[in-house]
């Protein structure tokens, strides 16, 4: 895709499965990429890989400042950091209620607010934040990943239009199910029909490069006028 070779971007929850799918298809373009995870993940290509955690604001500014002098710039981000909870809402706890926002919402927060000082610089950055069918779809015993993925989407929105005529761009990469190793797994022990799958109109789960594919198309010159969108990559879920 136009626009990646040699472009410094930071990727989050590059451990997960699709954070490295994300890696993994940005160094194939030619980008400089520092791959972000709560533990340091190893990963192929990458120009430096970093433990951070994102909740924690010392933590993210002193990640993002070492990351700007090490590639001479931040022009791209993908906040792909996030963790899910599910169960019924009046036995959920607090505490897990508050941690799943916390990953997602403020960990996006902290990495948009100490990536974007570096792409004010330069007059130029794309951003990718990552929600999920949830922030638009309802499901049951779903609510803090839901409200967690809803928020994001709208602090994605609101990020776009503050800086979209500064040269920067905002977008939400929408997932549907998504067939990573934690699903893998889930997969092989299900002993019943997968109705998640189901109501996939595309009749399966999307690989894990599939979701990078969009990420990197968010992140090229070719989304040149694509600003503060959810894009859904959900195998046509969110329309069934």
């Amino acid at each position: 895709m136009r626009g990646l070779q040699d472009r410094g971007i930071v990727v989050t929850g590059a451990a997960g499965g699709i954070g490295a799918a994300v890696v993994e298809r940005l160094v194939t373009e030619g980008a400089k990429v520092v791959a972000v995870d709560l533990v340091a993940p190893e990963l192929d290509g990458v120009v430096a890989a970093r433990a951070v955690d994102v909740t924690d604001e010392d933590s993210v500014a002193a990640a993002f400042a070492e990351v700007g002098e090490l590639m001479g710039g931040i022009d791209g981000l993908v906040a792909a950091a996030g963790i899910q909870a599910s169960g019924p809402t009046h036995e959920l706890e607090l505490d897990t209620f508050r941690k799943v926002l916390d990953v997602s919402v403020i960990g996006t927060f902290l990495c948009v607010k100490h990536a974007v000082p570096a792409m004010l610089e330069r007059g130029d950055g794309r951003i990718v934040t990552f929600g999920s069918t949830a922030a638009v779809c309802a499901a049951p015993e779903l609510t803090s990943y839901a409200s967690a993925k809803g928020a994001v989407l709208q602090l994605t929105r609101s990020v776009a239009v503050e800086y979209a005529a500064r040269g920067i761009r905002a977008n939400c990469l929408c997932p549907g199910g998504t067939m990573t190793p934690m699903m893998r797994a889930i997969d092989e022990r299900r002993t019943g029909p997968d109705h998640f799958r189901e109501r996939h109109p595309i009749g399966r789960y999307a690989e894990p490069a599939e979701i990078a594919s969009a990420a990197a198309f968010l992140l090229s010159d070719d989304s040149s006028f694509v600003v503060g969108a959810a894009l859904m990559v959900d195998g046509g879920y969110s329309c069934a």
